[in-house]
């Protein structure tokens, strides 16, 4: 697997939703807060500025104390990683790159193969080093494993949410090397806004007890999302003629490839700060033409060139088969969930649905 798709959460912002008791008004501050300097240490990363950075994800440290247990710990320990990745791009010697690799080993950051492909982590912190650091902490995860906690999907349904109404069904992927758990707040209060019943799973590779992902491989990611949407409408919990997915980053790539290659399930997909790094076929790309597939993208201005001009050969694509695809290029965003996530994700979702299922309009 390419770096490049464990890299998919390092930029990952939460949504802010705020709650009337003490306990939780002081978490949704926290959430405020990291997701504001988690947004400027992408943006001082993809200005090559490490100094500034650093700074910024030192400050998530301090800031995610208040979060839940998982949520935190996810948090610091890919602020960690964030450190170490700059710190050895600015110059920092091989000590203040261990030190940080280090933290972020012992705060769960097991995602050893990313460490391991990063060419410049792998120059300054050392091979030798590195898999002795490795071992240690994969000899700790094999202990972890049987203690880990099951992962159920996280499930948000509409007020006045009754299973004999017709509602639609929205699948939502965290990004690769992420924490569902933290993904999930970005959608409370949004199957109100959204008059949809929300799903959150965790994704089909897990690195920790926190940390998931999703990989490349559709074949591996299909069947336990097409398992999801069978227990939905077997249970008429949602309408069978109203799923869509949508995911951020390695999710949005999921979303994606699995909307176009099951157009029989999906009706359309939302994508944020996604790409499609293979080969879909023309003849694909018909059958998802003559369901009616749709699909929104949005990219960020300071985005990886790389995935940018992923998405954007895929529009291309798209384009030429007659499939609808709104390519939204937001200004100040990074590889990111955007800071304004509820207006542009309601601008996508009016977009991607049909007239006649626009929202505040459900089959009863």
């Amino acid at each position: 697997m390419r770096l490049r798709h464990y890299l998919a959460s390092s930029f990952v912002v939460v949504s802010i939703n705020f709650f009337y008791s003490p306990v939780h008004a002081q978490a949704s501050d926290a959430y405020e807060f990291v997701c504001a300097d988690w947004h400027l240490a992408g943006i001082s990363e993809s200005q090559n500025d490490w100094p500034t950075a650093i700074s910024y994800y030192q400050k998530v440290l301090q800031e995610s104390l208040p979060l839940p247990l998982d949520v935190r710990e996810w948090y610091r320990g890919t602020a960690f990683y964030g450190i170490a990745r700059c710190a050895c791009r600015s110059g920092k010697d091989s000590t203040a790159v261990r030190s940080a690799l280090a933290k972020a080993f012992a705060h769960h950051f097991w995602n050893f193969a990313l460490v391991q492909e990063d060419s410049v982590m792998l120059a300054c912190s050392g091979r030798m080093w590195l898999d002795s650091e490795s071992q240690l902490w994969t000899g700790v995860l094999n202990d972890e494993r049987p203690l880990w906690r099951e992962q159920t999907p996280i499930i948000f349904y509409p007020a006045g949410y009754d299973s004999t109404a017709r509602w639609p069904l929205l699948i939502a992927l965290h990004g690769g090397n992420g924490n569902y758990e933290s993904f999930a707040e970005h959608w409370r209060g949004m199957a109100n806004n959204l008059r949809s019943v929300i799903v959150i799973p965790a994704g089909v590779f897990r690195e920790s007890q926190i940390t998931n992902s999703w990989g490349s491989d559709m074949s591996l990611v299909e069947k336990p999302i097409v398992d999801l949407v069978k227990e939905f409408t077997s249970k008429h919990l949602a309408d069978p003629s109203q799923i869509y997915l949508t995911g951020f980053s390695q999710g949005a790539q999921a979303a994606i490839e699995l909307t176009v290659l099951r157009p029989d399930i999906f009706r359309g997909a939302i994508a944020m700060s996604g790409f499609v790094d293979r080969v879909i076929s023309d003849s694909i790309l018909r059958k998802a033409h003559d369901r009616s597939v749709r699909i929104y993208a949005m990219s960020g201005e300071y985005e990886d060139p790389l995935f940018h001009s992923e998405i954007d050969i895929f529009h291309t694509r798209c384009a030429q088969a007659s499939i609808p695809f709104e390519l939204s290029v937001l200004p100040g965003m990074t590889h990111e969930v955007p800071l304004d996530f509820h207006s542009q994700f309601l601008r996508a979702w009016n977009w991607v649905r049909p007239s006649s299922q626009a929202i505040g309009k459900r089959e009863g």
